[in-house]
């Protein structure tokens, strides 16, 4: 980028601190919100009941009222009065999820019941109202979408059949997210909302529930599949007809050209095999699919192309600025700079097309890899390879040529069909080694000789594969393998650490170093580089998932026992550094010592917090080097893997919850220090003109309405928490002694730990007295719902309580009987709960749980106390 003059290094320079202050300020949010939960999780019995929940409390109340002093005083910057809010809403919104929690996990009420995912929707909707940021109306839409699923899988079929078969379930939740699109439209007519990430990721739900449902149910021109069918129709000439006329956006268009396409793949399947089974259909099938990916992506860039410019919608938090687009605000409130298209050459189809060709692509190759293998056409692993060298030549002669999009498109398929079958020709060598990097050496040809962006993609998929291979090796000598597959398929889980993170790491860094020199080499070699980039981008996401972080005091035993594996381990920390300097050196003549310098150091001292979390170190070289090279695609990838990362690196087991929570609340306590320092260096150092004392504006009828609300929602959470621990505590105190027979095992819930999933001995007795009283489930019912009832329950000779009846209410009773309420979920019966929490660690203490001690209320309502041994004796 060449800068001229100092309007534009100014304008460069505030672009900079506009971006670090709200990456400093979202990325602690998220942080912290993870630390949170894993908090939470833990279970850490070494603080108190009252001490666990005033802190939650606590906390979760200075971010509601930061949210609200932070809106009212900076009510004079219209850029940034809801920016800061709705990071602290949004901050405060995870936290009440965390308290939530926190509440079922002490009074044992079960494991990802729908009920907490409810409560938390409804407490978080006025906290919604109050931000108007996109971020918080997300969560809010995903705590939702949750709760509804949880509530259908209790009610009717299991979380497979919810997303991926017929019925009503999946029409329900289509239903429910084009509402919540509706309503964001609509805000955005309104209100001039953002529609840059809400409608599509609602769209996208909608879209693949109701897909799904199709491609994976029943027939469809049969039984519920037709109301699927029908449902899917009307909302794709719905939804095609508003963002083709009404609001164009290309993005949900393509979604639109993708579920079409798969469809009408099953439908077409469907006929051809009740013509004549056989294998031959998957040609046949094959060349549909690539015909209709051709047409929908000349449709699309004929739309694209056909668009005239519109004014972008006001957005709560804007989009983020780049350094490699130098503009000055028109006022102090409006974004600094806004992100150009990539420099690409100008044939390139967008990423929404690319997106829907590469699906294309997939599929095919899946097609002509089914007839390959069914058609007796191959019989040897020699033979396979021979086949896979001529498809290769053949695809890669026709991508070469003069020939049509279809044609081009088939030979994508059949290069990408050659080199899978090359593979598996290759499964059986002798040394892993060879047979690795002729694999490199296959896709890298294919690579430079195919001029084809989706088959170079997927040519890099293949790279990295095979790169990994050969690391792998290097890493692990004693690999011994007889072939290649085992070698990939048979991996011992518990050498992640040792194998792959340091792949991870070396492929990090390596992806890194493209992205640089493809900017730096020209627009023609950039775009060559562009597809290898981003495949090593998803392997990386991959790898990262598999490994697992280590802490700086583990780092003196790994040097001991391999040092390259502890010199990668602090490389892949570094890596942000590396990535900051990379972009940063080069504008050091436009930017002050302050960025310059500043943010990698910032960046060095948080490297001791991304050693246990690798994926939060990538995301944030990904999110450094997209804004730095003016990527966007690359920024939002970094903003997408953060997420998925913190998601997957909860469910990770070899670094207790606790140590997570510590780690991740340390670096997020260290960014919003980096945050107040991106607003105060300037300011001491000089380097930026304070800005004119003036008075504050009037406080708005508007503004004053969302205090409000941020306020009532705090003290309406507040309520219910503590109302909900005072009932429970009522109920303990003065419930009576109820010990019951069960039968544990051991998983992890979403939020909120380690537990034991009950099956209590009286729950079995409950269901053969209701199938044997002929009060059956009516098969003909509305989403299989059926009403819960009371057993009735006596001790036996040691205690033990036994059911004696069950009845639908809680009266009648004699004297020495307790009744307990029974709930009917998912065509079982579910007593008190179907989880008991204990803290991280202690699974080995519970296995030999035989009882459960509750505490029953005189209406049947009850909580679970603790577990006992077989001797009736506490846990």
């Amino acid at each position: 980028m060449q800068v001229g003059t100092e309007r534009q290094a100014g304008s460069e320079l505030h672009a900079w601190r506009q971006f670090l202050a709200r990456s400093t300020l979202w990325l602690g949010v998220l942080l912290l919100g993870s630390a949170a939960v894993c908090w939470v999780a833990a279970n850490w019995q070494d603080m108190s009941k009252v001490q666990r929940f005033a802190g939650a409390q606590g906390l979760l109340a200075v971010c509601a009222l930061a949210a609200a002093w932070a809106g009212l005083r900076l009510r004079s910057r219209p850029g940034v009065r809801r920016s800061i809010p709705g990071a602290l809403l949004a901050l405060a919104g995870i936290l009440l999820g965390a308290l939530l929690a926190l509440l079922g996990q002490t009074y044992q009420t079960g494991a990802d019941t729908w009920e907490l995912f409810a409560w938390w929707a409804v407490l978080l909707l006025p906290w919604a109202l109050a931000a108007g940021s996109q971020a918080v109306w997300l969560l809010w839409a995903l705590v939702l979408n949750l709760a509804v699923a949880l509530w259908l899988g209790e009610r009717v079929f299991t979380w497979l059949m919810i997303f991926g078969g017929p019925g009503l379930p999946s029409l329900f939740m289509a239903a429910l997210n084009l509402l919540l699109l509706l309503g964001w439209e609509l805000a955005a007519r309104r209100w001039r909302a953002s529609t840059v990430f809400g409608p599509r990721i609602l769209a996208a739900i909608a879209i693949s529930v109701l897909v799904l449902a199709l491609m994976f149910g029943d027939f469809i021109l049969r039984g519920l599949g037709t109301y699927n069918g029908i449902a899917w129709v009307a909302a794709t000439l719905g939804l095609g007809l508003y963002y083709q006329r009404g609001r164009r956006d290309l993005v949900i268009l393509a979604m639109l050209a993708a579920g079409v396409i798969c469809v009408s793949l099953r439908v077409v399947g469907e006929w051809l095999w009740r013509l004549e089974p056989g294998v031959w259909a998957a040609l046949p099938l094959a060349a549909l699919l690539m015909a209709e990916a051709v047409l929908a992506a000349r449709w699309l860039r004929r739309l694209g192309g056909d668009a005239s410019p519109a004014l972008p919608a006001a957005d709560a938090e804007p989009a983020s600025a780049s350094a490699g687009n130098a503009v000055d605000p028109a006022d102090s409130g409006a974004p600094v700079a806004q992100l150009a298209p990539d420099a690409v050459p100008r044939a390139e189809p967008p990423w929404y097309v690319q997106c829907l060709l590469g699906l294309s692509a997939w599929l095919a190759t899946l097609l002509l890899l089914v007839f390959v293998a069914f058609s007796g056409f191959i019989t040897s692993e020699g033979g396979a390879l021979v086949a896979g060298l001529v498809l290769c030549a053949a695809g890669v002669a026709v991508l070469r040529s003069d020939a049509g999009p279809f044609w081009r498109q088939c030979g994508t398929a059949m290069a990408f069909t050659g080199q899978i079958l090359i593979i598996f020709g290759l499964s059986s060598s002798t040394s892993f080694a060879s047979a690795s990097f002729f694999v490199l050496l296959m896709a890298a040809v294919v690579y430079a000789l195919g001029p084809d962006v989706i088959l170079r993609f997927l040519s890099g998929l293949l790279i990295a594969m095979a790169g990994a291979a050969l690391i792998w090796r290097g890493l692990s000598p004693d690999l011994m393998q007889d072939d290649l597959l085992d070698a990939w398929t048979r991996f011992d889980a518990t050498r992640a650490t040792f194998l792959w993170l340091p792949i991870a790491v070396i492929g990090a860094w390596a992806t890194a170093v493209i992205l640089t020199v493809g900017h730096r080499a020209g627009a023609r070699r950039g775009h060559a580089l562009q597809p290898l980039a981003w495949a090593f981008l998803l392997s990386v996401q991959g790898m990262v998932w598999l490994a697992s972080g280590i802490s700086a005091t583990q780092l003196p035993a790994i040097w001991q026992l391999t040092p390259h594996t502890a010199i990668l381990i602090v490389a892949g920390a570094l890596l942000p550094v590396a990535a900051a300097l990379a972009v940063l050196w080069p504008r050091r003549r436009v930017l002050t010592a302050g960025v310059t310098w500043g943010v990698p150091i910032g960046l060095l001292l948080l490297a001791l917090f991304w050693l246990p979390s690798p994926g939060v170190g990538f995301a944030l070289a990904w999110l450094l080097l997209g804004f730095g090279l003016n990527q966007s695609r690359v920024m939002l990838f970094g903003a997408a893997s953060l997420l998925a990362y913190l998601g997957v690196y909860y469910y990770q087991l070899e670094l207790p919850l606790l140590q997570k929570a510590l780690w991740l609340g340390g670096a997020a306590l260290l960014l919003f220090v980096l945050r107040a320092a991106v607003w105060l260096v300037p300011r001491l150092m000089r380097t930026q003109a304070p800005a004119p004392s003036r008075a504050l504006p009037p406080v708005s009828g508007a503004l004053r309405w969302r205090t409000l609300a941020i306020l009532g929602g705090l003290a309406l959470v507040l309520v219910v928490a503590n109302g909900g621990i005072w009932q429970r505590e009522k109920l303990l105190a003065s419930g009576k002694v109820v010990i019951l027979e069960l039968a544990p095992v051991d998983p992890r819930s979403l939020m909120q730990g380690d537990y034991m999933a009950l099956n209590f001995a009286a729950g079995r007795e409950v269901t053969r007295l209701r199938l044997g009283g002929g009060s059956q489930k009516d098969e003909e019912s509305v989403m299989g719902y059926e009403p819960d009832g009371y057993v009735m329950l006596a001790p036996d000779a040691r205690g033990v309580a036994q059911p004696v009846r069950i009845q639908p209410r809680v009266h009648p009773h004699a004297e020495g009987e307790v009744p307990l309420r029974y709930r009917v979920r998912d065509n079982g019966v579910r007593i008190v709960t179907n989880a008991y929490f204990f803290p991280e660690g202690q699974a080995e203490r519970y296995q030999v749980a035989k009882y459960g001690e509750l505490r029953v209320a005189e209406n049947g309502e009850a909580l679970l106390v603790r577990m006992l041994g077989a001797d009736l004796q506490p846990l």
